[in-house]
Protein backbone atom coordinates (compact mmCIF):
# COMPACT_ATOMS: atom_id res chain seq x y z
CA UNK A 1 0.00 0.00 0.00
CA UNK A 2 1.50 3.40 -0.84
CA UNK A 3 1.20 6.23 1.89
CA UNK A 4 1.30 10.00 0.32
CA UNK A 5 1.69 12.35 2.83
CA UNK A 6 -0.32 15.61 2.48
CA UNK A 7 2.33 18.42 4.64
CA UNK A 8 -0.37 20.81 6.91
CA UNK A 9 -0.56 24.08 5.40
CA UNK A 10 0.58 26.47 7.85
CA UNK A 11 -2.08 29.89 8.29
CA UNK A 12 0.25 32.84 7.36
CA UNK A 13 -2.46 35.11 8.52
CA UNK A 14 -0.71 38.77 9.50
CA UNK A 15 -2.15 40.24 12.42
CA UNK A 16 -4.13 43.79 11.74
CA UNK A 17 -2.28 46.72 13.16
CA UNK A 18 -3.58 50.37 13.63
CA UNK A 19 -1.58 53.30 14.53
CA UNK A 20 -3.19 56.45 17.21
CA UNK A 21 -1.52 59.66 17.24
CA UNK A 22 -3.15 62.52 18.82
CA UNK A 23 -1.82 65.92 19.55
CA UNK A 24 -3.36 68.93 21.72
CA UNK A 25 -2.84 72.28 19.88
CA UNK A 26 -2.34 72.98 15.81
CA UNK A 27 0.44 74.55 16.39
CA UNK A 28 3.02 74.01 14.13
CA UNK A 29 5.37 72.23 16.09
CA UNK A 30 2.76 70.04 17.13
CA UNK A 31 1.72 69.63 13.60
CA UNK A 32 5.25 68.18 13.14
CA UNK A 33 5.24 66.17 16.17
CA UNK A 34 2.06 64.20 14.21
CA UNK A 35 3.46 63.78 11.19
CA UNK A 36 6.72 61.96 13.15
CA UNK A 37 4.73 60.24 15.46
CA UNK A 38 2.76 58.60 12.08
CA UNK A 39 6.10 57.49 10.01
CA UNK A 40 8.08 56.04 13.20
CA UNK A 41 5.05 53.54 14.00
CA UNK A 42 4.67 52.88 10.08
CA UNK A 43 8.39 52.63 9.74
CA UNK A 44 7.86 49.73 12.57
CA UNK A 45 4.97 47.93 11.06
CA UNK A 46 7.04 47.42 8.08
CA UNK A 47 9.69 45.80 9.38
CA UNK A 48 7.53 43.24 10.93
CA UNK A 49 6.46 40.40 8.24
CA UNK A 50 3.40 39.01 10.46
CA UNK A 51 2.04 42.60 10.59
CA UNK A 52 0.29 44.64 8.19
CA UNK A 53 -0.54 48.55 8.60
CA UNK A 54 -5.05 48.41 9.05
CA UNK A 55 -4.77 52.05 9.36
CA UNK A 56 -3.34 55.32 10.73
CA UNK A 57 -5.92 57.58 12.99
CA UNK A 58 -5.18 60.84 14.53
CA UNK A 59 -6.85 63.79 16.18
CA UNK A 60 -5.90 67.03 17.03
CA UNK A 61 -6.69 69.10 20.26
CA UNK A 62 -8.61 67.81 23.37
CA UNK A 63 -8.08 64.36 24.40
CA UNK A 64 -10.83 64.60 27.16
CA UNK A 65 -13.86 63.81 25.66
CA UNK A 66 -13.66 60.16 22.96
CA UNK A 67 -16.75 62.10 21.11
CA UNK A 68 -15.09 65.21 20.11
CA UNK A 69 -11.98 63.30 18.53
CA UNK A 70 -13.39 62.17 15.06
CA UNK A 71 -9.91 59.79 14.40
CA UNK A 72 -10.19 57.95 17.46
CA UNK A 73 -13.95 57.28 17.14
CA UNK A 74 -13.77 55.76 13.64
CA UNK A 75 -10.72 53.22 14.79
CA UNK A 76 -13.13 52.52 17.81
CA UNK A 77 -15.47 51.16 15.03
CA UNK A 78 -13.36 49.69 12.86
CA UNK A 79 -11.64 47.48 15.97
CA UNK A 80 -15.52 46.75 16.90
CA UNK A 81 -15.91 44.96 13.37
CA UNK A 82 -13.03 43.22 13.41
CA UNK A 83 -10.83 44.97 11.45
CA UNK A 84 -7.90 45.64 13.84
CA UNK A 85 -6.23 43.23 16.06
CA UNK A 86 -3.88 45.36 17.50
CA UNK A 87 -3.44 49.27 18.26
CA UNK A 88 -0.19 50.95 18.70
CA UNK A 89 -0.60 54.68 20.66
CA UNK A 90 2.58 56.81 22.00
CA UNK A 91 1.26 56.85 25.78
CA UNK A 92 -1.66 56.47 27.53
CA UNK A 93 -2.72 60.31 27.94
CA UNK A 94 -2.53 60.10 24.08
CA UNK A 95 -5.18 57.61 24.23
CA UNK A 96 -7.34 59.39 27.12
CA UNK A 97 -7.00 61.45 29.86
CA UNK A 98 -10.70 60.57 31.20
CA UNK A 99 -9.35 57.63 33.71
CA UNK A 100 -13.35 56.19 33.18
CA UNK A 101 -12.89 56.73 29.14
CA UNK A 102 -9.77 54.95 28.95
CA UNK A 103 -11.05 51.93 31.21
CA UNK A 104 -14.49 51.96 29.33
CA UNK A 105 -12.67 51.95 25.54
CA UNK A 106 -10.08 49.56 26.50
CA UNK A 107 -12.20 47.03 28.11
CA UNK A 108 -14.49 47.23 24.98
CA UNK A 109 -11.28 46.60 22.75
CA UNK A 110 -10.26 43.60 25.07
CA UNK A 111 -13.86 41.87 24.39
CA UNK A 112 -13.18 41.65 21.04
CA UNK A 113 -9.77 40.64 21.56
CA UNK A 114 -7.69 44.07 20.20
CA UNK A 115 -5.06 44.92 22.13
CA UNK A 116 -3.54 48.39 23.00
CA UNK A 117 -0.27 48.71 23.03
CA UNK A 118 1.66 51.80 25.20
CA UNK A 119 5.26 52.38 24.05
CA UNK A 120 5.97 55.05 26.60
CA UNK A 121 4.51 53.04 29.66
CA UNK A 122 5.67 49.59 27.83
CA UNK A 123 2.18 48.39 28.74
CA UNK A 124 0.01 46.08 26.70
CA UNK A 125 -3.81 45.49 27.48
CA UNK A 126 -3.82 41.67 26.78
CA UNK A 127 -1.43 41.41 29.51
CA UNK A 128 -3.36 40.57 32.91
CA UNK A 129 -0.14 41.42 35.30
CA UNK A 130 -0.44 44.91 33.49
CA UNK A 131 -4.03 45.73 34.55
CA UNK A 132 -3.36 47.38 37.79
CA UNK A 133 -0.65 49.42 36.68
CA UNK A 134 -2.81 50.28 33.34
CA UNK A 135 -5.35 51.90 35.78
CA UNK A 136 -2.83 53.59 38.05
CA UNK A 137 -1.27 55.36 34.89
CA UNK A 138 -4.76 55.74 33.52
CA UNK A 139 -5.74 57.76 37.08
CA UNK A 140 -1.86 59.94 36.51
CA UNK A 141 -3.12 60.71 33.06
CA UNK A 142 -6.17 62.55 34.31
CA UNK A 143 -4.26 64.36 37.30
CA UNK A 144 -2.08 65.40 34.41
CA UNK A 145 -5.31 66.66 32.84
CA UNK A 146 -6.60 68.26 36.04
CA UNK A 147 -3.32 69.82 36.61
CA UNK A 148 -2.90 71.72 33.55
CA UNK A 149 -6.33 73.37 33.75
CA UNK A 150 -5.93 74.24 37.25
CA UNK A 151 -2.92 76.07 36.15
CA UNK A 152 -4.76 77.94 33.13
CA UNK A 153 -7.35 78.54 35.46
CA UNK A 154 -5.18 80.37 37.73
CA UNK A 155 -3.76 82.56 34.86
CA UNK A 156 -6.91 83.75 33.99
CA UNK A 157 -7.58 84.84 37.01
CA UNK A 158 -4.33 86.41 37.48
CA UNK A 159 -4.64 87.92 34.43
CA UNK A 160 -8.20 89.45 34.92
CA UNK A 161 -7.20 90.91 38.38
CA UNK A 162 -5.17 93.29 36.52
CA UNK A 163 -7.16 94.15 34.05
CA UNK A 164 -5.96 92.16 31.17
CA UNK A 165 -8.41 89.85 28.50
CA UNK A 166 -7.98 88.14 25.02
CA UNK A 167 -10.55 88.23 22.89
CA UNK A 168 -8.99 85.65 20.75
CA UNK A 169 -9.66 86.05 16.68
CA UNK A 170 -12.18 89.35 17.43
CA UNK A 171 -14.92 87.64 18.29
CA UNK A 172 -17.44 90.51 18.99
CA UNK A 173 -18.58 92.42 16.10
CA UNK A 174 -17.69 95.96 15.97
CA UNK A 175 -14.51 95.78 17.26
CA UNK A 176 -11.14 94.83 16.57
CA UNK A 177 -8.21 94.38 19.10
CA UNK A 178 -5.23 96.39 18.84
CA UNK A 179 -2.21 95.95 21.15
CA UNK A 180 -4.64 94.48 23.57
CA UNK A 181 -7.41 96.93 23.33
CA UNK A 182 -10.76 97.28 22.13
CA UNK A 183 -11.38 99.18 18.78
CA UNK A 184 -14.32 100.60 17.25
CA UNK A 185 -14.38 99.09 13.30
CA UNK A 186 -16.73 99.47 10.18
CA UNK A 187 -19.24 96.90 11.48
CA UNK A 188 -19.51 99.33 15.04
CA UNK A 189 -22.35 101.40 12.56
CA UNK A 190 -24.25 97.64 12.55
CA UNK A 191 -24.08 97.48 16.12
CA UNK A 192 -25.81 100.50 16.43
CA UNK A 193 -28.17 100.09 13.86
CA UNK A 194 -29.28 96.94 16.06
CA UNK A 195 -29.68 98.95 19.09
CA UNK A 196 -31.65 101.21 17.27
CA UNK A 197 -33.99 99.19 15.43
CA UNK A 198 -34.54 97.25 18.80
CA UNK A 199 -35.50 100.45 20.90
CA UNK A 200 -37.89 101.39 17.70
CA UNK A 201 -39.81 97.57 18.76
CA UNK A 202 -38.65 95.94 15.88
CA UNK A 203 -38.31 91.93 16.51
CA UNK A 204 -35.38 90.24 16.26
CA UNK A 205 -36.20 88.45 13.28
CA UNK A 206 -36.98 92.03 11.66
CA UNK A 207 -33.56 93.25 12.61
CA UNK A 208 -31.95 90.03 11.18
CA UNK A 209 -33.31 90.77 7.71
CA UNK A 210 -32.39 94.65 7.48
CA UNK A 211 -29.03 93.52 8.41
CA UNK A 212 -28.53 90.57 6.17
CA UNK A 213 -30.14 93.12 3.63
CA UNK A 214 -27.62 95.46 3.75
CA UNK A 215 -25.17 92.89 3.62
CA UNK A 216 -24.05 92.41 7.26
CA UNK A 217 -23.10 88.32 7.93
CA UNK A 218 -21.22 86.28 10.00
CA UNK A 219 -17.27 85.28 9.01
CA UNK A 220 -18.74 82.05 7.38
CA UNK A 221 -21.03 84.89 5.32
CA UNK A 222 -24.24 83.40 7.14
CA UNK A 223 -26.76 86.11 8.59
CA UNK A 224 -26.81 86.28 12.08
CA UNK A 225 -28.63 84.15 14.41
CA UNK A 226 -30.74 85.07 17.16
CA UNK A 227 -28.71 84.20 20.06
CA UNK A 228 -26.40 86.84 18.34
CA UNK A 229 -28.82 89.58 18.04
CA UNK A 230 -29.49 89.18 22.06
CA UNK A 231 -26.26 88.08 22.84
CA UNK A 232 -25.00 91.54 21.35
CA UNK A 233 -28.02 93.95 22.95
CA UNK A 234 -26.96 92.27 25.85
CA UNK A 235 -23.52 92.63 25.81
CA UNK A 236 -21.77 95.36 28.07
CA UNK A 237 -18.85 95.38 26.02
CA UNK A 238 -20.79 98.24 23.54
CA UNK A 239 -20.86 100.93 26.46
CA UNK A 240 -17.24 100.71 27.17
CA UNK A 241 -16.59 98.60 30.09
CA UNK A 242 -16.13 94.35 30.28
CA UNK A 243 -17.34 91.92 32.58
CA UNK A 244 -14.61 89.12 33.02
CA UNK A 245 -15.03 85.96 34.36
CA UNK A 246 -18.83 85.82 33.10
CA UNK A 247 -19.11 81.98 34.28
CA UNK A 248 -17.78 79.94 36.82
CA UNK A 249 -15.01 77.98 35.37
CA UNK A 250 -15.60 74.90 32.96
CA UNK A 251 -14.61 71.47 34.31
CA UNK A 252 -11.72 69.85 32.76
CA UNK A 253 -13.28 66.99 31.92
CA UNK A 254 -17.22 67.84 30.76
CA UNK A 255 -15.59 71.27 29.45
CA UNK A 256 -19.22 72.67 30.91
CA UNK A 257 -19.59 75.40 33.24
CA UNK A 258 -19.42 73.86 36.64
CA UNK A 259 -21.34 75.73 39.24
CA UNK A 260 -19.59 73.87 42.51
CA UNK A 261 -16.35 76.12 41.87
CA UNK A 262 -15.81 79.37 43.31
CA UNK A 263 -15.22 82.32 41.22
CA UNK A 264 -14.51 86.12 41.31
CA UNK A 265 -15.95 88.11 38.40
CA UNK A 266 -14.07 91.62 37.95
CA UNK A 267 -15.66 94.48 35.89
CA UNK A 268 -13.86 97.20 34.27
CA UNK A 269 -15.64 100.52 33.68
CA UNK A 270 -14.60 102.62 30.70
CA UNK A 271 -11.86 100.29 29.19
CA UNK A 272 -12.09 100.83 25.91
CA UNK A 273 -13.94 102.89 23.68
CA UNK A 274 -17.80 102.76 23.15
CA UNK A 275 -20.39 102.10 20.48
CA UNK A 276 -23.32 102.67 21.95
CA UNK A 277 -23.80 105.59 25.05
CA UNK A 278 -25.04 104.12 27.97
CA UNK A 279 -28.11 105.67 28.09
CA UNK A 280 -29.08 103.95 25.09
CA UNK A 281 -27.62 100.40 26.59
CA UNK A 282 -29.65 101.08 29.92
CA UNK A 283 -32.53 101.46 27.50
CA UNK A 284 -32.25 98.54 25.63
CA UNK A 285 -31.62 96.76 29.10
CA UNK A 286 -34.97 97.48 30.44
CA UNK A 287 -36.90 96.56 27.03
CA UNK A 288 -35.20 92.91 27.61
CA UNK A 289 -36.19 92.85 30.89
CA UNK A 290 -39.59 93.92 30.31
CA UNK A 291 -40.07 91.32 27.19
CA UNK A 292 -39.00 88.95 30.17
CA UNK A 293 -41.51 89.78 32.35
CA UNK A 294 -43.96 89.25 29.39
CA UNK A 295 -43.26 86.09 28.67
CA UNK A 296 -43.17 84.66 32.06
CA UNK A 297 -46.88 85.59 32.31
CA UNK A 298 -48.17 84.41 28.12
CA UNK A 299 -45.58 81.71 27.91
CA UNK A 300 -43.37 80.91 25.02
CA UNK A 301 -43.18 83.33 22.03
CA UNK A 302 -41.47 83.92 19.27
CA UNK A 303 -39.10 86.72 18.81
CA UNK A 304 -40.10 90.00 20.45
CA UNK A 305 -43.57 90.28 21.86
CA UNK A 306 -46.98 91.59 20.17
CA UNK A 307 -48.01 94.75 21.73
CA UNK A 308 -51.18 92.94 22.73
CA UNK A 309 -49.26 90.38 24.76
CA UNK A 310 -49.71 90.69 28.38
CA UNK A 311 -52.99 92.59 28.25
CA UNK A 312 -55.60 89.92 26.79
CA UNK A 313 -57.04 87.23 29.95
CA UNK A 314 -58.96 84.50 29.57
CA UNK A 315 -62.90 85.11 31.50
CA UNK A 316 -63.12 81.45 31.93
CA UNK A 317 -60.27 80.49 34.25
CA UNK A 318 -58.21 83.51 34.04
CA UNK A 319 -55.15 82.35 32.37
CA UNK A 320 -52.91 84.83 29.92
CA UNK A 321 -54.34 84.61 26.08
CA UNK A 322 -51.47 83.58 23.62
CA UNK A 323 -51.61 84.90 19.65
CA UNK A 324 -51.53 81.88 17.21
CA UNK A 325 -51.77 81.59 13.83
CA UNK A 326 -54.41 79.41 12.26
CA UNK A 327 -55.71 78.67 8.30
CA UNK A 328 -59.21 79.68 7.23
CA UNK A 329 -60.89 77.31 4.50
CA UNK A 330 -59.37 78.89 1.48
CA UNK A 331 -55.92 78.69 3.17
CA UNK A 332 -55.98 81.87 4.45
CA UNK A 333 -53.77 82.85 7.55
CA UNK A 334 -55.69 84.15 10.65
CA UNK A 335 -54.23 86.24 13.48
CA UNK A 336 -56.51 84.93 16.40
CA UNK A 337 -56.01 84.54 20.50
CA UNK A 338 -56.26 81.29 22.38
CA UNK A 339 -56.40 80.93 26.51
CA UNK A 340 -53.10 79.37 26.87
CA UNK A 341 -54.69 76.54 29.44
CA UNK A 342 -57.18 75.76 26.35
CA UNK A 343 -54.07 74.91 24.05
CA UNK A 344 -52.43 72.86 26.66
CA UNK A 345 -56.05 71.17 26.90
CA UNK A 346 -56.36 71.45 30.92
CA UNK A 347 -60.33 71.71 30.30
CA UNK A 348 -60.76 75.75 29.32
CA UNK A 349 -63.27 76.68 27.04
CA UNK A 350 -62.92 79.83 26.23
CA UNK A 351 -63.50 81.18 23.02
CA UNK A 352 -60.57 82.12 20.21
CA UNK A 353 -60.82 85.40 19.28
CA UNK A 354 -59.72 87.28 15.86
CA UNK A 355 -56.99 89.91 16.32
CA UNK A 356 -58.88 92.09 14.02
CA UNK A 357 -61.65 92.61 16.75
CA UNK A 358 -58.89 93.04 19.20
CA UNK A 359 -56.91 95.88 17.70
CA UNK A 360 -59.50 98.83 18.75
CA UNK A 361 -58.47 98.15 22.41
CA UNK A 362 -54.39 98.58 22.14
CA UNK A 363 -54.61 101.55 24.18
CA UNK A 364 -56.13 99.20 27.20
CA UNK A 365 -54.66 98.59 30.41
CA UNK A 366 -56.32 94.69 30.56
CA UNK A 367 -58.77 92.92 28.36
CA UNK A 368 -61.05 90.13 29.40
CA UNK A 369 -62.69 87.49 27.04
CA UNK A 370 -65.97 86.35 27.87
CA UNK A 371 -68.30 83.97 26.53
CA UNK A 372 -70.67 87.42 25.56
CA UNK A 373 -68.11 89.55 24.89
CA UNK A 374 -64.71 91.58 25.72
CA UNK A 375 -64.44 93.75 29.39
CA UNK A 376 -62.12 96.29 29.01
CA UNK A 377 -60.01 98.30 31.83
Amino acid sequence: MQITRIPAKRENKKMKVAVYCRVSTKMDTQENSLETQQEVYINLISLRTDWELEGVYSDSLSGLRAEKRPGFMKMIKAAMNGKIDRILCKSVSRFSRNVAECKKYTDMLRSRNVTVEFEKERLRTDDPTSSFIFSLMSAIAENESRSISENIRWGYKERFKRGEFNLGNNRILGYDTVDGKLVANQYADSVRLIFALFLQGKTVEEIIRTLTDIGVKTRNNTPLSRYSILYILKNETYKGDKLLQKQPPKDFISKKPDTSIMFESNYLENDHEAIVSRDVWDAVQAKLEENKKIGEKVGHRGGQPHFLYGKIFCGECGAPMTRRTVYGPGGEKIKTWICREKRKKNGCKCRNVKEEYLLKYGDAKRIVIKSDGVEVD
